[in-house]
C-alpha cells in the first residue's frame, strides 16, 4: 500500500509505504499552493507546480528513477486534474488569469477545450466541490466544479458534467429543477455509475440509462468515496451543531452506519474494510466552513474492529491531498 500527501505549509510531497511507515520526501516546491499530488500508475505520480507567477505546470514523476516530465503548462490556476487509468488521457480544469473557467481534455497531441460558465460567489467553505474523475473503464469523465451556498436553486450556478471520453460529448447533465445544484459526486469502483447529491438527497446516474435514480432521500453528504468492491460508500455528514462526522452507507442494506463519534471528515477507502480520514478540531477563531476545521492528522479506521488509530501525518487538510494506490 502506497500513500502520497502534500503539506500546505511547506508545499512538499511525501511517499508513504505502509511496510516501512516512514514518509519519504519526493518533491519540495517552496512556499505556495499545495501541489495536489496523485498517482497516475503504481510507479508514477503527478502533481501541480504553481511556483511560477501566473502559471501552473502539471508534472509527472517516475518513482523508480525520480525522472520528471512536464505534461502541461498553462496560464492561470488548475483547481483539478485527472489522468485516465490507462494513462492515455489527461483532463484538467483551468481558471485563467481573468477568472474564466474551461475544461481541457488531452489525448496525445490532440486537445479539446470546453468553455464553462463562471461560478458566482465562489468560496472556500465545505460546499466548494472541485473534482475530475475518469470512470473505471475510462469511457467517461466526471467533472464537478460547483459552489452550493446561499445561491438560488438553479443549475447555472455551478458546473456538473459527464463527458464521453471517445468524443468529449456530453453524456449526462443533472436535470434542471430535479437536480438543481447537483454536487459532491464520485464514481462507483467497478461500474459506470455516478453517485451525487442534490436537493432531494443522494442520486445515481448509470451510463446508458436515461433517468436519474434515488439512493437515499434527505441525505446531504460531503466527500463521498466508494469501496473497492462497491459494498460501501463513505461520506461526511454534518450534524445539527455543524460538526462533521464520517459515516458509511451500506449498499446491500440501504442504510447509513456510523463510525467514530468524534469529528472527522474526508474519508477514503484503502481496502474494502479500511478507511483513512481526517481529524477535525474546534476552531480557535472564525472558520469559513463551520465551527471545526481539519487538524492535519490522518486516521485509519477499521470497519471490522470499529476502531481507529493515528497515521504519521500532521499537515494534510483536504481530500485532494490524499492519493492512494494498492499494489
Amino acid at each position: 500500500m502506497v500513500f502520497a500527501a502534500s503539506t500546505p505549509t511547506a508545499s512538499e510531497i511525501f511517499l508513504y509505504d505502509s511496510a516501512s511507515s516512514t514518509p519519504q520526501q519526493l518533491v519540495a516546491l517552496g512556499a505556495g499552493a499545495p501541489p495536489e499530488a496523485r498517482f497516475v500508475s503504481p510507479q508514477k505520480i503527478a502533481y501541480l507546480d504553481s511556483s511560477g507567477p501566473g502559471s501552473t505546470k502539471i508534472i509527472s514523476l517516475e518513482l523508480g528513477t525520480r525522472a520528471k516530465s512536464t505534461d502541461a503548462t498553462v496560464s492561470g490556476d488548475v483547481p483539478a486534474f485527472a489522468y485516465s487509468h490507462d494513462g492515455a488521457m489527461l483532463a484538467y480544469l483551468l481558471h485563467d488569469n481573468s477568472g474564466k473557467p474551461s475544461l481541457h481534455v488531452r489525448r496525445g497531441a490532440q486537445e479539446t477545450t470546453l468553455n464553462l460558465n463562471a461560478i458566482a460567489g465562489r468560496g472556500v467553505g465545505r460546499d466548494d466541490e472541485v473534482r475530475l474523475e475518469y470512470a473505471p473503464d475510462d469511457k467517461y469523465l466526471l467533472m464537478v466544479d460547483t459552489y452550493v451556498g446561499k445561491q438560488g436553486q438553479a443549475p447555472e450556478t455551478g458546473q456538473f458534467l459527464v463527458l464521453r471520453a471517445a468524443d468529449n460529448s456530453v453524456a449526462f447533465m443533472p436535470p434542471a429543477g430535479i437536480s438543481a445544484n447537483a454536487t459532491m459526486a464520485t464514481w462507483a469502483r467497478h461500474t459506470d455509475r455516478v453517485y451525487y447529491r442534490d436537493a432531494v438527497g443522494v442520486r445515481t446516474w448509470d451510463a446508458g440509462v436515461p433517468r436519474v435514480g434515488t439512493l437515499a432521500t434527505a441525505l446531504h453528504w460531503y466527500d463521498p468515496a466508494a469501496s473497492a468492491e462497491d459494498r460501501w460508500l463513505a461520506f461526511t455528514n454534518i450534524d445539527n451543531q455543524s460538526v462533521p462526522h464520517v459515516q458509511l452507507y451500506d449498499l446491500q442494506s440501504n442504510q447509513a452506519v456510523a463510525t467514530t463519534a468524534a469529528a472527522r471528515s474526508h474519508p477514503i477507502f484503502i481496502t474494502g474494510d479500511t478507511l483513512w480520514y481526517l481529524e477535525e478540531q474546534a476552531c480557535s477563531s472564525e472558520c469559513l466552513g463551520g465551527p471545526s476545521q481539519t487538524s492535519g492528522k490522518v486516521l485509519v479506521y477499521s470497519l471490522k474492529s470499529k476502531s481507529e488509530a493515528a497515521l504519521p501525518f500532521s499537515d494534510v487538510h483536504n481530500l485532494s491531498q490524499l492519493s492512494v494506490i494498492s499494489n
